[in-house]
């Protein structure tokens, strides 16, 4: 199917693949594996599903040596989508093709073009979080228990591909430029989602296997080449403009995910360890003996438990989470010092109780009573937090 025709490119969709073919040459600065880096030869472009995002464990001939593999699967790929395998730029993914996204950005004469597919819940990662890989000739090895079965190679289901057109000509320097555009876009759609690492406590700014193709016309007898897309010129803006409007709407599409779907305790402090199974053992903790009456106990983790989903989507609580998650990242980094932490995270989590409360003027009762708690991790104490807030509410 025709998505898409420019006087530089036809972009089709097609079964398992998305693709632009070239109508005039283009240097294309890409992460391929074939035909990769900096090229002037391509006649396509193009993003290929090679498996479903779970549980899909196809025999990749790619890992098990090195070019003559992945030559071998780059072919097999492209011959299938009816693409040239020798000028076709070629990056894969376990994204749906149907939940692309195309997003544009215009200033004057200069447009961007971003065509996304992007899945955030299989291998999210933050820049610098340690790694489970590390390659060598043969392949990649695990360097310690590895969090997946899988070699990096074949993990797809947390993978952001992005194919980016700028229909200007632009040096090689200017495209190299752009990639870092394209990657801020990508790591602020992330972060503006508060979406969390998979392999670390901190927010994430990509996923373990991001790929990227940059592509701009070059200049003709009567055209001049752009040299510069940094942040302050317009070129830079549009390229994290688009990019972070794509990115932010095929996680929509792919996952499930939103902004609004963000606003949850468990969003903010699930990567702190507070999630629906901590709330609801911290829960029982706090409710046993909380009444002289065992079966009123025991009504009272019933109740909190039937109405946790209400619960953790409350918006002041929400609020009061994101606070809290913001203040361990804080202390985490070092711009809170440590002799002001503890207290700064008691007091953070007892306005989380008087949010789940409905009772702001409870906030020091409920301060001194997590005093009591103050040992417990960050995570444990915010779930303490909202079973006290909870019991407060209601007692």
């Amino acid at each position: 199917m025709l998505l898409r025709e420019t006087d530089r490119y036809h972009l089709y969709r097609q079964g398992r693949a998305l693709w632009a073919a070239f109508k005039r040459p283009h240097r294309v600065l890409s992460t391929c594996k074939v035909n990769g880096g900096l090229r002037e030869d391509l006649t396509h472009v193009a993003n290929h599903q090679s498996c479903e995002g779970v549980a899909h464990h196809q025999p990749y001939a790619r890992n098990q040596s090195p070019l003559p593999g992945l030559d071998a699967f780059h072919a097999k790929a492209c011959i299938g989508a009816g693409l040239p395998p020798a000028t076709t730029g070629l990056m894969s993914t376990a994204a749906n093709m149907q939940c692309a996204v195309l997003a544009q950005a215009e200033y004057a004469e200069l447009m961007v073009s971003v065509v996304a597919t992007a899945g955030v819940l299989g291998n999210a990662t933050r820049a610098a979080d340690p790694a489970g890989w590390h390659e060598h000739p043969e392949g990649s090895r695990p360097i310690t228990a590895a969090p997946s079965l899988q070699s990096p190679d074949e993990v797809g289901s947390g993978t952001i591909v992005l194919l980016v057109f700028i229909n200007q000509p632009c040096t090689a320097a200017c495209l190299t430029r752009a990639a870092t555009m394209v990657t801020e876009g990508k790591s602020t759609a992330l972060l503006d989602l508060r979406m969390p690492s998979l392999q670390s406590a901190g927010l994430a700014t990509g996923t373990g296997t991001d790929q990227l193709v940059i592509a701009a016309p070059l200049p003709g007898p009567e055209e001049w080449e752009r040299s510069w897309a940094g942040g302050h010129n317009s070129l830079g803006e549009l390229l994290g403009r688009a990019t972070h409007t794509a990115v932010t709407r095929c996680i929509l599409l792919q996952n499930g995910v939103c902004a609004e779907l963000r606003r949850s305790i468990c969003s903010a402090l699930g990567r702190h360890g507070c999630d629906e199974a901590a709330l609801l053992a911290q829960a029982r903790a706090e409710f046993a003996g909380a009444d002289a009456d065992a079966d009123a106990d025991a009504e009272l983790l019933d109740l909190f438990a039937q109405n946790l989903t209400a619960l953790i989507h409350d918006p002041q609580s929400a609020a009061a989470a994101y606070a809290l998650a913001e203040i361990i990242d804080l202390v985490r980094a070092g711009v809170l010092h440590a002799e002001v932490a503890r207290e700064s995270i008691v007091n953070q989590a007892a306005l989380l109780a008087a949010a789940v409360a409905v009772a702001p003027e409870h906030f020091p009762a409920l301060r001194e009573e997590l005093q009591r708690h103050r040992e417990l991790r960050p995570g444990a104490l915010a779930a303490r937090a909202v079973a006290l807030g909870f019991a407060r509410k209601w007692t």
